[in-house]
């Protein structure tokens, strides 16, 4: 398994240290903020938008739909991580949004709050009639809670995205949702409960990782791309990562896993997400 600098993760970190660290960021001038209305929310959502430069708009650019974390919103990738920086190296458009702590899917308890809908249709729609974009070369990819989005959509959605990636990605939920309280993450079970329903096995089932990977057919499947900290604090994280992994080299799946040193902080993930870039330009041949 690849090795990078060495990153430790002290346990005693508060919940918001974990999702936001203290990476400085870069200038958000290479930043575009649309807000548009949302029919699945049946609300007006703000996106982020890094577009290459210099952007032409005659020239039909890959796009990575790139999700944040627990507690963070359209700006955290932009502005605690160099991102412009390692994109701007790249012919690529990279679209954050804000799903709020929708765990991106259409909630189990709250009618109005259908963030998988939002992502996989509204989301779409508004950047492909706004931006040149290859439809068929899209990626999505998240941190955390947003890892787990990318790999729930995209095994819900198996023909939508050629490369999937996953950093840090909670994939032990919904199913660790009965451990959470003696977790660091037990200040996510009302989200949790939110998204998944307390008691609500079946729709628990259909949005887990795991049941889905059983699921799904080789030959749709886009490419995985996983990466965890052997020091991440959140326990289960690291075991859900290798069942995955094992599920999908038994469906037949491409996929690239890693474990490298480092915690469930911003500068591993600001660290990482670069070699997550070049795998999928390598992936999708831009």
């Amino acid at each position: 398994m690849r090795l990078s600098s060495k990153l430790l993760f002290p346990i005693g970190l508060s919940l918001a240290a974990l999702f936001f660290g203290t990476q400085p960021g870069w200038s958000q001038s290479s930043v575009r903020v649309d807000s548009f209305y949302a029919p699945s929310l049946g609300r007006i959502k703000s996106v982020s938008v890094l577009l290459p430069e210099p952007y032409n708009p005659r020239v039909r650019y890959p796009v990575l739909y790139l999700l944040h974390g627990y507690s963070g919103d359209h700006t955290n990738w932009a502005s605690l991580t160099k991102l412009g920086t390692y994109v701007g190296k790249l012919r690529l458009i990279v679209v954050m949004p804000d799903a709020e702590n929708s765990w991106y899917v259409n909630s189990a308890t709250v009618e109005q709050d259908r963030f998988e809908d939002y992502v996989m249709k509204d989301l779409p729609r508004h950047i492909q009639q706004r931006y040149s974009v290859d439809t068929a070369k899209q990626g999505i990819a998240g941190l955390s809670m947003g890892g787990y989005g990318a790999i729930m959509l995209a095994l819900k959605h198996p023909t939508r995205f050629r490369f999937v990636g996953s950093l840090s990605g909670a994939l032990s939920y919904p199913r660790a949702m009965a451990d959470t309280l003696r977790t660091p993450g037990r200040n996510l079970l009302p989200s949790l409960r939110r998204a998944f329903g307390e008691r609500d096995v079946d729709f628990q089932n259909r949005h887990d990782v795991m049941l889905l990977a059983q699921e799904v057919v080789r030959d749709s499947l886009p490419f995985f791309y996983f990466v965890i900290g052997t020091s991440d604090g959140f326990r289960d994280f690291l075991p859900a990562h290798r069942a995955l992994t094992d599920q999908l080299r038994a469906s037949g799946a491409h996929y690239e896993y890693h474990e490298t040193p480092g915690g469930h902080s911003w500068q591993y993930w600001d660290r990482e997400i670069q070699p997550l870039l070049s795998r999928m330009k390598s992936i999708l041949a831009f």
